[in-house]
C-alpha cells in the first residue's frame, strides 16, 4: 500500500527526503494542508533505518523543557491516528520511574545539577503532569528486578508510556497516504538543487523532480545532502545502542515502568517477558557520514560488535541497582545511530537567505518522542502558517561557522551524547 506510482511525478509542491518516523510525521501533517502535491522519498523502505533502533520512551517531563511540547503533540497525534486508522498503534503506557541514588543527588543545589531529579518533579507539575515520590520499597514492587538503598529517592510519572517506532511510523506514512500523499520507497535522493537563494528540486535515481520545498529528514545522511546546497547543519551521528534480556519468571512483567538511573547512566523498559536496558558510556562512538552504508545492518562502528565492552564498562554503576544483570542472558543486542548536536537539542527549520530548504534533524534521542510536534512545526513552516511552537532553541545557525565533518566537531557532539543521564 505505501508504495505509489515512482514514475508519474515529476514534480511536488513539498519533497519530504527521508521515510523515518520525522519524515513520515511531517508528510502526515502535511498531507492534512491544503499545499498541493506532497511527495515523500525513501531511499530504502520505510522504518527500515535507525528509527526501528530506537527504544522509543515518550517521557513528557524533560531537563530541556522546550522538548516537552512537542513531546506532548505527540501523544495527541497517536490518539488521532488511531481514529483515522481505525485501530491501536500499541502506545503502552506504564509509566515511569526516575531514581536518585540518595537525597544528595535528588537536589538541585548548583546550575551543575539543575537537571536532577527534585527539577525535574517541579518541571512536571508545573506542566500540569502527574508526578509524586514513592518509597525505596514501592519502587522496588514496581520493578521487581529493582534494589534501592533507603537512602534513594525515586519519582513516579504515571502519564509516561513507550511505543514500537515501526508501527507508528507506518501509521504516520499510511495516514499521510490515505490524505493524498505521494511515498516513494527504494528510491534515493542524490542531490538538492537550488538556483541562486531559492531550492528547485531534488535529483532522484529516477530523475529530476521540481519543488519549491525540499525538506531534508534524511537522519545521519541530512548533513551530507545539506552541505550540497552550502549550509552545513550543526549535527553528527553517534552510536545508540542497547540491549534485551530473555525472560525471568517473576523478575520481568509488562507492565513494569520505564526506569531511568542517572547515576548508572542507564534506562530500561519492558520488552515482551524481558527487559530492554541502555547504557549511555562514557566515550560515545562517532562516525564520519562519509562513511556510513546505506543499510543499517552492516552497521559496524568499532571492533565491539556486540557492546559487550560497553556493557562490562557500565556494570559497576548499574549492578548496584539491577544486581540479577550478573546472571541474566541476553537475548539480543540493537545498535543504531542518533543525529546530535552539541546542545542536545533538534536541528529545525531553515537557513536565513536561503529559499525553500528545511532541516528537521539532530534529534539527540528524543526523536520518536517528539515526531508529532515536529511534524506539525515543519508542516506550518512548509505552508507560511504560524508555528505552534517556539522553534528560536532549534535554529540551523546557533552554532555559528562550524564544519559538521570534522573531528572535533564530531566529538563535540558525542561528549554531548556521553552526558546524558537522563530518559
Amino acid at each position: 500500500m505505501i508504495d505509489s506510482n515512482r514514475y508519474a511525478v515529476h514534480s511536488a509542491d513539498v519533497v519530504i527526503i527521508g521515510g523515518g518516523v520525522i519524515g513520515c510525521a511531517i508528510a502526515y501533517y502535511l498531507s492534512q494542508q491544503a499545499v498541493g502535491r506532497v511527495l515523500l522519498i525513501e531511499r530504502r523502505l520505510i522504518a527500515e533505518g535507525n528509527t526501528t533502533r530506537a527504544a522509543a520512551l515518550l517521557t513528557r517531563a524533560r531537563a530541556k523543557t522546550c522538548l516537552m511540547p512537542l513531546v506532548r503533540e505527540t501523544y495527541q497525534v497517536i490518539a488521532e491516528l488511531e481514529d483515522q486508522l481505525g485501530e491501536t498503534l500499541g502506545l503502552r503506557r506504564v509509566g515511569s520511574l526516575h531514581v536518585a541514588a540518595s537525597p544528595a543527588r535528588a537536589i538541585a543545589t548548583s546550575p551543575a545539577t539543575k537537571y536532577e531529579l527534585n527539577e525535574l518533579v517541579e518541571v512536571a507539575r508545573q506542566a500540569g503532569l502527574e508526578a509524586y515520590w514513592v518509597a525505596p520499597q514501592d519502587a522496588e514492587a514496581m520493578a521487581p528486578w529493582l534494589e534501592l538503598d533507603h537512602g534513594a529517592w525515586a519519582a513516579y510519572m504515571p502519564e509516561d508510556a513507550f511505543i514500537d517506532p515501526y508501527v507508528l511510523t507506518h501509521a504516520y506514512a499510511r495516514a499521510a497516504q490515505h490524505n493524498g500523499a505521494i511515498i516513494w520507497q527504494t528510491t534515493a535522493v542524490t542531490d538538492i538543487l537550488r538556483s541562486g537563494q531559492q531550492i528547485v528540486g531534488v535529483n532522484t535515481e529516477l530523475g529530476f523532480v521540481a519543488s519549491p520545498i525540499v525538506i531534508d529528514a534524511a537522519g545521519v545522511w541530512a548533513g551530507l545532502l545539506a552541505q550540497q546546497i552550502d549550509c552545513p547543519l550543526p549535527m553528527a551521528p553517534v552510536r545508540s545502542h542497547y540491549w534485551i534480556t530473555t525472560s525471568q519468571n517473576g523478575l520481568f512483567h509488562r507492565e513494569q515502568p520505564i526506569v531511568i538511573l542517572p547515576d548508572a547512566r542507564a534506562y530500561t523498559r519492558p520488552e515482551g517477558t524481558g527487559l530492554l536496558f541502555g547504557l549511555r558510556e562514557e566515550h560515545v562512538v562517532s562516525v564520519d557520514p562519509r562513511l556510513l552504508s546505506a543499510d543499517m545492518n552492516e552497521l559496524v562502528l568499532n571492533d565491539d560488535r556486540q557492546g559487550w565492552g560497553t556493557l562490562i564498562d557500565g556494570a559497576p554503576a548499574l549492578l548496584p541497582f539491577f544486581p540479577a544483570l550478573e546472571r541474566l542472558e541476553i537475548a539480543h543486542y540493537i545498535v543504531g545511530l542518533s543525529t546530535y548536536t552539541p546542545d542536545g537539542i533538534f536541528v529545525l527549520g531553515g537557513l536565513p537567505g536561503l529559499k525553500g530548504f528545511l532541516a528537521a534533524t539532530g534529534c539527540s534521542g528524543a526523536g520518536i518522542a517528539a515526531s508529532g510536534g515536529i511534524g506539525l512545526a515543519l508542516a506550518q513552516l512548509a505552508t507560511d502558517q504560524p508555528c505552534s511552537f517556539d522553534l528560536e532553541p532549534y535554529r540551523i545557525d546557533r552554532f555559528g561557522l562550524i564544519d559538521p565533518l570534522s573531528e572535533e566537531f564530531r566529538w563535540r557532539c558525542a561528549y554531548t551524547r556521553s552526558k546524558k543521564t537522563s530518559g
